[in-house]
């Protein structure tokens, strides 16, 4: 354990956090199991290269702690970085090889103003919690600092959405045919008292299964209220779309969470979208998945297959889910007005939507030209930063207004040569 009565004699102290960066990505790669495996490993793995007294602890699902005991700043630094080089070796899970990314922070104090363990492991969390982009994947190290101490940030979602920071902003969803708002995206943003405005890759990788739950419905009781404000301020905003991810949907009874709160504000099933990741289908998922899936189906939500083109196993989930729309990933869209290769592959995607009789929503679109190649090849739907960037609710109602006065300032479509 840490924070025994060896910390009497202890002269200086490094608490080394090790937190693992690509979870998301390695959870698409890797089933729950595997996923397991690989974090066992890691643990093994950092504990093998410390002496036995300096143990190795886990705070939460890919985030390490050490206590290294009695080494200056310098000789701390050295073991650290062997510990970053070890931990981001490759590993052979599943029949492929992944690669684990490793942030570190180290916290170093020194006698005889030494701190406790649990308020360098608290310093150490908030100092992960603060840092830029720019330093993740790399090793940190600071001064203990007291004022970090006390009631802190919150150092996981959860508690960011306890303590309102966690907001949902809205990216609208335009029909390529008529230029109407066929609905609006909910995208989560933390806004963090000392980071600022955090997007979702700043803090989704390090998210346990309780956040993403807590998440989803916190973004879904946000959404419920934006539907509510568009229909009092008069505007025909017929749905919301909410992202979930595949561990909720193995949840047992997530389904029938999610239609109970509907059903509690009034908001009728077919105004909630659920998005779901490309891979989430049949022969990948499990009997609760497929459960939560079919209820949702039954009870009339609609299901976005998100991201589509860059999974496996699509065509399975749209003949078993029902899934009304495809979001054709924005990989495909980029410098779709020039590059043929990338047209060849959105028209055969639009075909094949259109075969299956389903809509195709290209997402992504950032510039006028993607958008008017779009429109013209006869995409359904398009959704980036040609239309709007994400906004907060209130800017949703001024962006309505504004739309729904003309669609003269809408990108035109252009002729192809």
């Amino acid at each position: 354990m840490l924070g025994t009565p060896q910390e009497s004699g202890d002269q200086s102290r490094t608490v080394l956090l090790l937190r693992l960066e690509n979870t998301e990505l390695l959870g698409r790669q890797l089933d729950k199991t595997a996923m397991s495996h690989l974090l066992v490993q890691l643990s093994m793995t950092l504990g093998r290269a410390v002496r036995p007294y300096d143990p190795v602890q886990v705070l939460a699902p890919g985030l390490f702690a050490l206590v290294l005991r009695n080494r200056n700043d310098r000789d701390a630094m050295q073991v650290a970085r062997r510990l970053h080089q070890q931990g981001q070796a490759p590993v052979a899970l599943a029949g492929q090889s992944v690669t684990p990314i490793l942030t570190g922070v180290l916290i170093h104090a020194e006698a005889p103003d030494l701190p406790t363990v649990p308020s360098q492991i608290e310093n150490g969390r908030q100092r992960l919690q603060m840092l830029e982009e720019r330093k993740l994947g790399q090793l940190n190290p600071y001064p203990h600092d007291p004022r970090l101490g006390g009631a802190g940030l919150a150092a996981t979602v959860s508690e960011a959405i306890e303590a309102g920071q966690i907001q949902a902003w809205f990216q609208p969803q335009l029909c390529c045919h008529t230029g109407r708002i066929t609905g609006f995206e909910a995208l989560a943003r933390w806004a963090h008292p000392q980071r600022g405005l955090l997007l979702p890759g700043a803090f989704m990788p390090q998210m346990s299964g309780a956040d993403h739950i807590n998440l989803t419905m916190c973004m879904l009781a946000r959404s419920m209220a934006a539907l509510k404000e568009w229909d009092r301020a008069g505007y025909d905003v017929p749905t919301v779309s909410i992202n979930i991810a595949n561990s909720e949907l193995s949840d047992r009874g997530f389904a029938d969470c999610l239609l109970w709160e509907l059903d509690r504000h009034d908001i009728p099933p077919a105004r909630l979208v659920v998005e779901v990741l490309e891979s989430v289908g049949p022969v990948t998922c499990n009997a609760e998945t497929r459960t939560n899936l079919g209820k949702l189906a039954k009870a009339g939500c609609r299901i976005d297959l998100d991201d589509f083109g860059t999974g496996y196993a699509s065509l399975d989930a749209i003949r078993q889910f029902g899934i009304h729309r495809i979001k054709i990933d924005r990989s495909f869209v980029t410098a779709c007005d020039i590059d043929e290769g990338q047209q060849r592959m959105i028209l055969a995607i639009m075909a094949l939507a259109e075969r299956l009789g389903i809509a195709a929503l290209a997402e992504g679109v950032e510039t006028r030209e993607e958008y008017s190649f779009l429109a013209q090849m006869g995409c359904d739907e398009v959704q980036g930063y040609a239309i709007a960037k994400p906004m907060p609710l209130p800017r949703t109602l001024e962006f309505l207004a504004a739309n729904g006065k003309s669609t003269a300032s809408l990108p035109g479509i252009a002729r192809l040569g």
